[in-house]
């Protein structure tokens, strides 16, 4: 009886436990779900915006404490007062002499990761597109008149050095502005001679036969870090916290999609773009560095050219421009995964 009786209460008890241990789990879940920091990250329709995309759809953020919301725009330039304003936390994008200038003038912005360049043995990613029968056979140097590209200063200092490369230049030529769709159009009826495209739009000029690719990135300027990601004082002053495991969930994303055209990176890609899956397999995906280092001297050197050319009035220094700190983060954890 006596034994019966401490059965039963051996039995109470553990079920009490049990009920406990639930709770705190419960518990323990909502206060992280509660305590999830949000993020508002730039995104562009580009397929370089992959590593936020594969890292987005794999639920590498949220593993990380991190909410993210993607905040879409055309043009990353108009993105960054937002950024130093503390309107969005994370910009992805080219090196923009506003950026510089900004650095330069103390304020709380830096590069703290890789996110594209052009590898001199890669596939052409960024090019000037030439109209059909623009180039000839023989290597001469062809007759250009209207170059559509973008204004900002890291189109144009492609495009100028592409068209120097072939004895051009580009003061002598009318310089226009047109969207990626109309752009296509444009070039294929003789409306303007030649375009700086990027992927995913230079795929379809190709496949629509509207443009051919006349000079690549990568031949002019090899290794050049083309693109970039950027905190600003969010994330560098007021929560680094949120910053690092920002870069964790950011790395985790760069091995996903240096794996290649995998099944799975295809089917997100073409989702979150909108583009088709053939496209996204054919179009060139830009070399990122596995541990999400920079090449801080060709950002040094773009830095020279728009001080010459008026873009930057005063030159940042390398500590200015480039916070190493949460790419050594990543290092640490992810390193401590592989042990």
């Amino acid at each position: 009886m006596i034994a019966q009786s401490l059965r039963a209460r051996w039995a109470a008890t553990l079920l009490l436990a049990a009920v406990q241990l639930a709770g705190c789990a419960r518990a323990a879940e909502e206060e992280h779900t509660a305590a999830r920091r949000k993020l508002r990250v730039l995104l562009q329709p580009y397929i370089a915006m992959a590593p936020l995309l594969i890292a987005d759809a794999e639920s590498l953020f949220a593993k990380q404490g991190l909410e993210v919301e993607f905040v879409r725009m055309d043009n990353a330039a108009n993105a960054l007062p937002l950024l130093l304003n503390g309107d969005i936390d994370v910009l992805p994008g080219t090196i923009m002499p506003g950026a510089l200038n900004a650095m330069a003038r103390g304020e709380p912005i830096r590069i703290v990761a890789d996110k594209g360049y052009f590898a001199a043995d890669g596939c052409t990613h960024i090019a000037l597109m030439a109209r059909p029968g623009l180039v000839g056979s023989d290597g001469a140097s062809p007759a250009v008149q209207r170059v559509s590209t973008d204004r900002g200063a890291s189109g144009l200092y492609f495009v100028r050095s592409a068209l120097l490369s072939v004895g051009l230049s580009l003061d002598s030529m009318e310089v226009v502005e047109i969207p990626n769709a109309p752009e296509i159009e444009a070039l294929g009826s003789a409306s303007i001679d030649v375009a700086l495209a990027g992927e995913p739009w230079l795929s379809r000029m190709v496949r629509a036969k509207k443009g051919v690719v006349w000079i690549p990135a990568q031949r002019i300027l090899p290794d050049f870090q083309y693109s970039l990601i950027f905190f600003g004082p969010n994330l560098l002053q007021r929560d680094r916290d949120a910053g690092r495991r920002f870069m964790v969930a950011y790395r985790e994303a760069i091995g996903m999609y240096r794996e290649g055209k995998t099944p799975r990176n295809i089917d997100i890609l073409a989702k979150a773009t909108g583009e088709e899956p053939d496209l996204v397999r054919a179009s060139c995906w830009i070399a990122m560095r596995p541990d999400s280092r920079i090449d801080l001297a060709s950002i040094l050197e773009f830095q020279k050219w728009a001080l010459a050319h008026g873009y930057v009035s005063t030159p940042a220094s390398a500590a200015q421009v480039w916070d190493s700190s949460f790419v050594v983060w990543a290092d640490t954890i992810l390193s401590r995964r592989t042990q």
